[in-house]
């Protein structure tokens, strides 16, 4: 009968935490994915400050990065 408040409630609740964790991946890994992009596109990508980019775009590559180096060292 009520479900439907259940529903809501974890759909809140889901974009609530989907919210949190791209706030703290964006936080932790913007810089470090700053340098390799700067580094692997020869300066090119992301661009100097001031002009737009997409700043979770960049720190969700080095979040893949580095959880891709902690996968190979512990298989």
């Amino acid at each position: 009968m009520f479900d439907w408040i259940f529903d809501a409630i974890v759909w809140m609740v889901r974009l609530l935490l989907y919210g949190l964790l791209g706030t703290v991946i964006e936080k932790l890994f913007y810089w470090p994915g700053w340098a390799m992009l700067r580094l692997l596109t020869l300066a090119h990508y992301p661009p100097a400050r001031g002009l737009p980019h997409n700043r979770f775009a960049v720190a969700l590559f080095a979040a893949v990065i580095v959880a891709s180096g902690l996968l190979m060292a512990l298989t």
